[in-house]
């Protein structure tokens, strides 16, 4: 992932208006723990029509999913239960070859109250972005990590408690 794929991702999620939260190693950077990171994860509100928004931006950017389904399946609420369900599917990836092979997770489901946690959002400037971008709060993203549970998320959690 280089930083004109992440603007460029990003910028176009945010001129298609989507309702999104940056999760994941972005997130842990955006915090103040410095690592490398090769994705981006993303947490949408499922409603239809933001999630709607996000595929289509993502699609006209090239992206594709990595398993063999339409794109826009992602946003009917019965064929993502029925993945989840059956496939255990815990994010859609999307990948897009043309930004060598730059892969977004996004979110199968809401892990927490989208809402709430938007208006609790870390909103951060960063260079090459119109405005704040919202990011999982810090308390947020600590327990996810808990709830994943690996190496590197055990690691992200003891570095994040030492960040202000």
């Amino acid at each position: 992932m280089t930083l004109d794929h992440l603007t460029r991702t990003l910028n176009a999620l945010l001129d298609a208006k989507v309702r999104m939260l940056i999760a994941g190693g972005l997130a842990v950077l955006a915090h103040g723990h410095s690592r490398v990171t090769h994705d981006l994860d993303i947490v949408l509100a499922l409603d239809p029509d933001n999630s709607s928004r996000a595929i289509n931006a993502l699609t006209q950017l090239g992206f594709r999913p990595r398993i063999p389904v339409n794109a826009l399946d992602f946003c009917d609420p019965k064929k993502r239960a029925k993945w989840i369900h059956e496939k255990n599917l815990m994010v859609f990836s999307m990948l897009n070859e043309q930004m060598e092979g730059f892969v977004i997770d996004i979110f199968a489901t809401e892990p927490f109250d989208f809402d709430e946690e938007w208006t609790n959002a870390a909103r951060i400037s960063l260079p090459g972005f119109p405005g704040n971008l919202p990011f999982v709060s810090k308390p947020t993203l600590l327990e996810m990590k808990r709830k994943a549970g690996r190496a590197i998320d055990m690691d992200d959690i003891k570095h994040l408690q030492h960040t202000t």
